[in-house]
């Protein structure tokens, strides 16, 4: 049987000794959290120091047409580096020892979820900008020096990238909209609802922070994605009438050539396609479901393993296969 144990959580704000967990997963759920968090570390750490080594260090990279492909790439790879980095090894610790492993009221417990979201938010960002260059690139190729051959215009991205997640996570760093602290249910830091002047709890902005965070980018997604496809396949329709007309001359056929091709690439852009979005939704829909759903529950039992087994599907989106299919 699962062994749910329950909580001696000291007040987190008169403590300075780590605090013990309280009743949210079993403990055969904290083992795998444990093991998966190590795992992701150690190989993400491993995988996305190579891919900004490898695009780094090669100089026709840096430098081909698709330069800008590339530094979102970089973006993507750098945030999830950070997060194998700077929040892996927590988690590990964490679900490891089932407990917070530093004081409550530490610098740490402040810091550990503006990493935690600020580099998962940061990492879609990036790959929704990824997106949305190929976006340009096939559906408007016209528009692709204005927003991508402007100097400025693709490290101002990258800037948006970056600030609009710690931007939101700076609302509750400095309690302007919730607040960071220890949360007994999770024996975690995390951000919590703020208190009002009368000492009641309003509402936290955590829900909010993962509504937008996964619904727009994924929109944002599956609309780029729409209308790629729906591009490729007016190309390919032009390229078959094009095909089918008598042909001027016996060695002047075109048309019969390139229609197999055309028709390769719209094979292999709706398999990337939907990888896409098969790891996507993989990766973030669970957790994002759990969170909205559970926030004020009592997270325990059953229902504290299902919000970890998501968590653990988050995690693995650092290892950043979606990085390598959106090429």
């Amino acid at each position: 049987m699962s062994n749910y144990t329950l909580a001696n959580v000291s007040d987190p704000a008169s403590t300075g000794t780590a605090v013990a967990d309280g009743v949210f997963c079993s403990s055969e759920i904290s083992i795998v959290a444990a093991s998966s968090a190590t795992f992701i570390a150690a190989l993400g750490t491993i995988g996305n120091v190579t891919t900004l080594l490898a695009l780094g260090r090669n100089r026709p990279v840096r430098h081909r047409r698709r330069q800008p492909t590339t530094a979102f790439v970089m973006s993507l790879a750098t945030a999830d580096l950070l997060f194998c980095v700077a929040v892996m090894p927590l988690m590990a610790l964490r679900y490891g020892r089932r407990r917070w492993p530093f004081a409550a009221n530490s610098l740490w417990c402040m810091l550990f979820p503006v990493a935690l979201y600020g580099t998962v938010a940061t990492s879609v960002l990036s790959l929704v900008a990824l997106t949305v260059n190929r976006y340009v690139l096939i559906v408007h190729p016209g528009w692709y020096g204005t927003v991508y051959r402007t100097p400025g215009m693709v490290p101002l991205q990258l800037a948006i990238c970056w600030a609009i997640p710690y931007g939101l996570m700076a609302l509750p760093l400095f309690e302007l909209w919730g607040r960071l602290g220890f949360d007994g249910r999770t024996f975690s830091c995390t951000v919590l609802p703020s208190i009002s002047s009368s000492g009641h709890f309003s509402a936290s902005p955590k829900k909010f922070i993962f509504i937008v965070g996964f619904a727009l980018p994924f929109c944002a997604i599956v609309l780029c994605y729409t209308a790629i496809i729906g591009a490729v396949r007016r190309q390919r329709r032009n390229m078959q009438r094009y095909a089918a007309k008598p042909p001027v001359s016996p060695t002047s056929t075109p048309g019969s050539i390139a229609a197999p091709s055309n028709d390769d690439d719209e094979r292999h852009l709706t398999r990337t396609t939907a990888a896409i979005f098969g790891c996507f939704m993989l990766c973030f829909l669970p957790l994002t479901i759990a969170n909205v759903l559970l926030e004020n529950a009592d997270t325990a039992g059953e229902a504290g393993d299902i919000h970890v087994l998501a968590s653990i599907l988050t995690w693995h989106s650092a290892k950043r296969l979606l990085g390598s299919l959106a090429l």
